[in-house]
């Protein structure tokens, strides 16, 4: 009985100290981001947490797309939200990713939830909120609602106001801040509030730059019950510095990389 108790114990640790991934836009290495079949790729490759971009059309649906512009991953142009709904699923946002994508459409971000269900968790990114497109923050708490999803949903930004505001809205859903995070090149405001980045932190999980990790930030994110996620890494020599570091995710395109050092 002791050796059983000490077995399940050690499983527990194993299982906590575990960097998981994050699939980055979808299994975007793999499929276009952003698109349904880079979230089936991340389902399929057993990924559980996955990050989409949302925006807002011309007729007030959310749809997933990183850019502002479709210019860069579409055959249209122009600003997500001077084209309806209907005239985006027209395009073409898979051939420029490759030829076995041609037609891809893009998705809403209903058929993204309903899609992954409750046997994902979606991270869904703002870059703008209502201060663009109006009411944006609202329909996707009522949609994650309606669906019962508020606990397969993480609400993310770079924006401390709009985590603010989703606080409000939706205490219950979990809210993740995406910095640079040290001396960042941007502003010295930015870099200020890094500082004291734990004060008052009105968030879940913290998103860091590869740039700017230290052993001292994950100490002190964990001491505050915070879970630490690093971005812009996608090759197996980075993974698996950074999985030392004791990074709680890794984000990356290529997600199953870092399933595989999990399971090490």
């Amino acid at each position: 009985m002791k050796l059983l108790l000490s077995l399940i114990l050690f499983m527990t640790v194993v299982e906590t100290n575990a960097t998981l991934p994050i699939a980055h836009r979808g299994a975007s290495a793999y499929a276009p981001e952003n698109t349904i079949s880079a979230i089936r790729k991340a389902i399929e490759l057993k990924v559980k947490h996955i990050e989409i971009d949302v925006h807002m059309t011309k007729d007030e649906q959310v749809v997933a797309i990183h850019d502002s512009t479709i210019d860069r991953t579409s055959n249209g142009e122009g600003e997500v939200n001077s084209h309806t709904l209907a005239d985006l699923k027209k395009l073409d946002f898979g051939s420029w990713f490759s030829s076995e994508y041609a037609g891809e459409e893009i998705p809403t971000l209903r058929e993204v939830l309903e899609l992954t269900g409750k046997k994902s968790t979606v991270i869904i990114e703002l870059k703008e909120g209502n201060s663009k497109y109006p009411s944006i923050e609202e329909k996707i708490v009522a949609l994650v609602r309606e669906l019962d999803l508020a606990e397969n949903v993480i609400l993310k930004s770079f924006d401390y106001k709009l985590l603010n505001n989703f606080e409000k809205l939706a205490p219950e859903i979990e809210r993740l801040y995406c910095t640079f995070g040290g001396m960042s090149w941007i502003t010295l405001d930015n870099w200020l509030r890094f500082k004291d980045i734990f004060e008052g932190a009105n968030f879940q999980y913290l998103q860091v730059h590869r740039f700017f990790i230290t052993k001292g930030l994950v100490q002190r994110a964990h001491s505050k019950g915070i879970k630490l996620v690093v971005w812009d890494v996608h090759d197996k020599a980075s993974m698996e510095a950074y999985k030392e570091v004791g990074f709680d995710f890794i984000e990356s395109n290529n997600p199953d990389l870092v399933l595989e050092l999990s399971k090490k």
